[in-house]
């Protein structure tokens, strides 16, 4: 018997089963991780102290993975409205670019990438959601380093324009396999992965450049853009407006 891959919902909408299946997939994978860590650090497997603290560190990435993968779930469910204005505030870029960044250390070191961040000390804000800003950033680092060349680095810069309230932050980063021109026509549709990533990871979501697309552009009225740089080079663009030179 074969099952369309679309279900209707009770509100008539379409239920992608194959979408649901990668999702199910990618959760459960780091998931099995954290309990196979959990369990040979209580069975005293792993007895050295910089060894557990180790595995404690992949282990915490891998939930953190999890619940990036959740949050990209619960805001297509929710749908791509704005943001209220009592819920925006004043965002330090520098500060949460840091802080999503932090996750992705320990798989950054196991394939030696590492993420830089220049104008570190210049504290340029924007005003917008700073936990759907930091969800943006760690899907964008997380593909860095997933699909990343390894000993490459992931250079973010980040600045006010000279006369004009829009703060940039771009982030240049390298691919294990070359990038299609093709596929990057096409890399902010829903559940669409280019063929770099499937040479990398076989299944995937395809949920999360979406969602950026969606929380940058719909939610706090900027642009993502994603442009090629020489055969492997990738260029992430975003552009945010409200913004004020630190």
């Amino acid at each position: 018997m074969n099952i369309d891959e679309n279900i209707r919902g009770a509100d008539g909408g379409s239920f992608d089963l194959t979408l649901l299946a990668n999702f199910v997939h990618q959760v459960v994978n780091p998931l099995n991780g954290v309990a196979g860590t959990l369990d040979n650090l209580a069975s005293g497997v792993v007895k050295e102290e910089v060894r557990r603290t180790q595995r404690l560190n992949a282990a915490r990435a891998q939930i953190e993975q999890c619940i990036t993968l959740m949050r990209n779930l619960a805001f297509l469910a929710q749908g791509s409205g704005g943001v209220a204005d009592q819920d925006r505030r004043q965002v330090v870029i520098p500060q949460v670019i840091i802080e999503s960044a932090m996750f992705f250390q320990e798989e950054g070191k196991s394939k030696s990438i590492e993420i830089s961040l220049d104008e570190r000390w210049d504290q340029n804000r924007i005003f917008g959601h700073p936990e759907l800003i930091r969800q943006v950033l760690m899907n964008i680092f997380d593909n860095c380093i997933k699909y990343g060349k390894r000993e490459s680095i992931v250079k973010v810069n980040q600045w006010v324009k000279l006369n004009e309230p829009t703060a940039i932050v771009q982030i240049e980063s390298e691919s294990e396999y070359p990038v299609l021109n093709d596929d990057l026509v096409r890399v902010f549709e829903l559940g669409f992965r280019g063929r770099n990533a499937r040479q990398v990871v076989a299944s995937g979501t395809g949920l999360g450049m979406y969602i950026c697309k969606q929380i940058v552009e719909k939610t706090h009225g900027g642009s993502l853009i994603m442009q090629s740089k020489g055969s492997n080079g990738l260029v992430t663009t975003l552009k945010f407006p409200r913004a004020e030179k630190g």
